[in-house]
């Protein structure tokens, strides 16, 4: 932590010198609707049934998994351009939020956990429920460079910096009729390290004050990585039964988790007093190895995490 906390101060005074050189500043924002997804690493319950088809008798085995649903997340900051064109620069903020919810209800059923505390405790269950939170803030800092190949095609690469913390909290209550345990566990995740970008845009239609074309952007970040993993289960006393608790926990750090940024769309553009530019677009990031849960399957995991959907922003050149 103390490497990462020298690596954010000497950005932060790279930022100052940059913000004092500066003669344009902007602002933008962007309102995002993302869906969260990492099938199939997120299967958190095995369901056992008995059927009888065509007379005959069948055992049925079905992996539960979690699906998270569209969330609005955040994107916000400021953009700085040099004197003489010569760099440009931006700072800003993602903030996303998304839960998920699963319910089994008590039937003809045998259910095993599939986390590993739950499993080690040798348990089965009828019914169950689960509530999977995730969280994420990433702060970002580029300086670049645009360049024009021909009339209407731009092309900016830049560099910069990624910070990123990815919290991961998921609860489960296990039902087995005559007592109810629960499991509580946590995939936490920090993370910095340097990034490179590549923005373009292809103006189809362009006048003295109106600009509309295609945009596409593209980056990556190799960042090292820090993961908390802890998975604790508890059983009370109940008939038949003792009270029991069992922690698992995994401290894993990593060089070399990779993080993927797309976006595609379109933008217009209007210039009067101020420069206006509104955007709309599709975005994924994909974050390698992100869920590392420990499973009886595998030890430990290795899950990647994908968020997609919807971009609109609107971006002020002061």
């Amino acid at each position: 932590m103390k490497r990462q906390i020298r690596q954010l101060l000497a950005t932060c005074l790279c930022m100052t010198a940059c913000a004092v050189n500066a003669e344009g500043v902007s602002a933008f924002a962007d309102l995002l609707v993302w869906q969260a997804s990492e099938a199939t690493s997120s299967t958190w319950a095995t369901t056992i049934t008995s059927g009888t088809p065509t007379g005959s008798r069948s055992i049925d085995i079905n992996a539960n998994n979690i699906d998270f649903g569209w969330s609005p997340g955040f994107r916000g900051g400021f953009g700085f351009s040099e004197k003489n064109q010569i760099w440009d620069s931006n700072l800003y903020w993602t903030y996303f939020r998304t839960t998920a919810n699963n319910n089994l209800r008590m039937t003809s059923q045998i259910i095993v956990p599939e986390f590993f505390s739950g499993f080690l405790s040798g348990n089965f269950f009828f019914g169950a429920s689960i509530n999977w939170k995730i969280l994420m803030n990433t702060l970002d800092w580029d300086i670049g460079h645009q360049f024009s190949v021909g009339n209407s095609f731009k092309i900016r690469p830049a560099i910069g910096i990624k910070g990123a913390e990815i919290k991961q909290s998921i609860n489960t209550i296990w039902d087995a009729g005559i007592y109810t345990a629960t499991e509580s566990v946590t995939n936490n995740f920090r993370g910095i390290g340097p990034s490179l970008i590549l923005n373009t845009s292809w103006d189809l239609y362009k006048t003295q004050r109106n600009t509309f074309g295609f945009i596409g952007d593209f980056a990556t970040a190799f960042m090292w990585g820090k993961w908390k993993v802890s998975d604790v289960y508890f059983r009370p006393n109940a008939t038949l039964v003792t009270q029991t608790t069992i922690t698992t926990s995994m401290n894993n750090t990593k060089l070399g988790s990779m993080m993927f940024d797309y976006i595609l769309g379109v933008q217009w553009i209007y210039t009067a007093k101020y420069r206006v530019s509104v955007k709309l677009g599709y975005e994924m990031q994909i974050w390698v190895n992100q869920l590392r849960l420990t499973t009886f399957q595998q030890l430990p995991e290795r899950g990647d995490l994908t968020l997609q959907g919807g971009t609109c922003g609107i971006r002020i050149e002061f």
